[in-house]
């Protein structure tokens, strides 16, 4: 089942936390305190567009890659 969501819907809250500045921002968090590989990724979910992973992702859903 999908669910169609207008991005325009969404409470500034929320766009706040669905936000690629919001990533970066996380992503700079886990990689200060671990200095292991963080990854952005882009999904295709409109409540979550970008997500923070420590883990290996495919080469194409990376949108920034921090590395020591």
């Amino acid at each position: 089942m999908t669910i169609a969501i207008e991005r325009n819907s969404l409470s500034s809250k929320r766009e706040l936390l669905c936000s690629r500045e919001n990533a970066m921002r996380v992503a700079g968090r886990i990689f200060d305190h671990s200095q292991e590989r963080v990854s952005i990724l882009r999904t295709a979910d409109p409540l979550q567009p970008f997500r923070v992973s420590t883990d290996p992702a495919p080469p194409g859903l990376i949108v920034l890659e921090m590395v020591a």
